[in-house]
């Protein structure tokens, strides 16, 4: 899709150019996904069901809440050199084992779903101790087939994945260590084993889609896709955002990469006021209390 995007934006930007970088061309040929598990059918079947009992995943305009607000906050590589660094000193200190793949990426997912269960609490009082808070996102399956597939593959070649942590542990004292725990185990079972559970994934993102109450966060986008860097001729974007985030009760979250900061994380949300106001405090003074 990034490759395609590119091209896309290289022809627009200068029609009068016939060259095009090949390594740039998308690449259609179907074949190059092996079906081993038989999922085609799996899927297909999942959607026929939601269709014919019109169970459908999202919510219609109707449901839109009015007083939903955006905004997009950024996190610096210093930011999350500062969370890396508080968790590594806390394990150490704690005797505890260190959350693997502590990636930019891991860490603001990390950050973020904390941030949002602390604001959860606050605005709709104390949380329900044990029941679990989902954390759900995409993640790219192309380098994870365990064989080779072209990098200008057009197709979905991605996977969701869910993790999970109490609300009560999210909220604690630990609760970016858990969180972080919770993304990095998930990301490297993804690393050794990209399909197990596919069966699932369709039902898994389903359940995502449930009351207000249930402080679940889905995870979007990448800034692993230079969508800023991407010019059809008329400049850079001033700021990119997820249309799709109003629809989601609030469980929404986009990634991107910076416009402006080198290695920052551009992070974008919609939350009802009295939440964003509540998330916009944790966000700017969580971090400095660690």
């Amino acid at each position: 899709f990034n490759s395609f995007i590119k091209t896309w934006a290289s022809l627009f930007k200068d029609p009068s150019s016939c060259s095009v970088n090949s390594s740039l061309l998308p690449f259609y040929d179907r074949t190059a996904i092996k079906d081993s598990y038989g999922l085609q059918s799996i899927f297909l079947n999942h959607w026929r069901k939601r269709s014919s009992t019109n169970m459908v995943i999202g919510v219609s305009d109707k449901d839109l809440d009015s007083a939903m607000v955006r905004a997009t906050f950024l996190m610096c590589p210093d930011d999350m050199e500062k969370i890396k660094g508080w968790i590594v000193g806390r394990c150490k200190v704690k005797n505890m084992d260190q959350p693997p793949r502590l990636t930019p990426s891991n860490l603001t997912c990390a950050y973020v779903w904390v941030c949002l269960i602390k604001s959860h609490e606050k605005v709709n009082g104390k949380l329900t101790g044990k029941n679990p808070s989902y954390l759900g996102f995409n993640a790219g399956g192309i380098t994870r087939l365990g064989y080779p597939v072209p990098a200008a593959y057009f197709g979905n070649c991605i996977g969701f994945a869910r993790t999970m942590a109490t609300q009560s542990e999210l909220s604690g004292e630990d609760g970016i260590i858990v969180a972080a725990d919770a993304i990095g185990n998930r990301v490297k079972d993804l690393d050794e084993a990209f399909l197990e559970g596919a069966e699932n994934w369709i039902s898994e993102w389903g359940e995502f889609y449930g009351s207000d109450s249930e402080p679940h966060v889905m995870v979007s986008g990448s800034p692993k896709l230079d969508f800023y860097e991407t010019d059809f001729g008329w400049g850079k974007a001033r700021r990119i955002e997820e249309i799709s985030m109003d629809n989601a009760k609030g469980k929404a979250v986009w990634l991107t990469q910076s416009r402006d900061v080198k290695g920052g994380i551009e992070v974008g949300l919609a939350l009802p006021k009295p939440k964003m106001d509540a998330f916009t405090c944790f966000f700017t003074q969580l971090l400095p209390h660690h």
